[in-house]
């Protein structure tokens, strides 16, 4: 009896080692299970902006989603909501990517300053500062560019990649030529809500008049605003001119925008990916820049072709802008911070 219930306790034991054994085995294969599928997760994003589907900005956008897209191996996957489907201003733009409704978009260094309290981005708004794009490029691609960028992510939930290059600003009305600021004397511009881009609309005699960007077009037809001030390729790549016909090339001031990307994604992605995704930011911002130059090119050449009557200035028209908005500079040094206009200053060696 002894050796028979022996027997049956050795049975047992045997049975049940099988099943811990066997146990064991299921939860080594549900890890490897978890972790192929965390190694191979698709991370999604939403990218938004305010311009028509083939406005050279949304192309730019494009790219980035081909690049970011092929680099990963399909592991990103990049949704793009143009035409303000999504958000209509700067300023709703940067809030969706704070609170994580969108996860990347670029945004003028005003609307970013204007939401993240960083007021050293207006220093890009200073009216006639920036000669060339290279003066913009040594700003926005050192130390005090990097600076700027750093105070974006301490004030808010989004980190800044990288200046994108919009082009120069011009200006298109509607009722006249104009080679002098006392040439828009009164002329109903449409601005954006930033200061100094008001202010220096004012300097030049116009009236600076807010308006949303998707609202532009319709503006013009109907004749609630006599113009336009914004990058003489997004001007064309709107196709504004349509309703305008005298477009002068003031180049009174630079649009850069911010790569910003909401940092809840940003930081939860993982350290291969997240070294694709800079990559993949660094090679469209430099795109993008390209983008920019041959717009503005295209740009030009456009109106002309299409009857435009395109104003470029002479040196000496020139130097009536730049006297008529020096006090829009001076008003501004305080917001922007002497410290950062004169590290500015240093930078370019003016």
């Amino acid at each position: 009896m002894y050796h028979h219930m022996k027997k049956i306790s050795v049975l047992l034991f045997l049975i049940v080692s099988l099943g811990v054994l066997s146990a064991c085995g299921n939860n080594d294969n549900a890890n490897n299970t978890n972790s192929t599928s965390s190694d191979g997760e698709v991370y999604k994003l939403k990218m938004a902006n305010q311009v028509d589907e083939q406005n050279f900005q949304n192309q730019g956008y494009v790219k980035f989603k081909e690049i970011l897209e092929e680099k990963s191996d399909g592991r990103f996957e990049v949704e793009i909501y143009n035409g303000g489907t999504l958000v209509s201003s700067d300023e709703e733009t940067v809030d969706a990517l704070n609170s994580g409704t969108l996860e990347l978009a670029t945004v003028s260094a005003y609307g970013t300053a204007n939401t993240t309290g960083v007021d050293g981005l207006k220093l890009f708004d200073f009216p006639m500062f920036f000669k060339d794009r290279d003066e913009l490029y040594q700003i926005a691609d050192n130390e005090l560019g990097d600076q700027l960028r750093e105070q974006v992510a301490e004030n808010s939930n989004v980190t800044a990649l990288g200046f994108v290059d919009m082009g120069f600003y011009g200006i298109l009305n509607s009722k006249k030529d104009a080679r002098s600021p006392e040439d828009f004397k009164g002329l109903k511009i449409r601005s954006s809500t930033a200061d100094l881009h008001l202010e220096t609309l004012e300097a030049m005699g116009a009236n600076p008049t807010p308006m949303a960007y998707p609202e532009i077009f319709t503006g013009l037809q109907q004749g609630t605003i006599d113009g336009v001030t914004t990058s003489t390729a997004l001007i064309y790549g709107d196709r504004f001119y349509e309703v305008a016909e005298h477009m002068t090339l003031t180049n009174h001031v630079f649009l850069p925008h911010l790569m910003l990307v909401n940092n809840d994604f940003y930081n939860g992605l993982p350290e291969d990916l997240k070294e694709i995704f800079d990559e993949s930011a660094q090679e469209y911002i430099e795109h993008a820049r390209n983008l920019t130059i041959e717009a503005e090119e295209e740009a030009i050449q456009g109106m002309k072709d299409a009857g435009i009557e395109v104003i470029e200035l002479t040196d000496e028209e020139r130097e009536a802008f730049v006297k008529a908005v020096e006090p829009v500079i001076e008003k501004h040094i305080d917001t922007v911070g002497k410290d950062v206009y004169e590290q500015a200053l240093e930078q370019l060696g003016k």
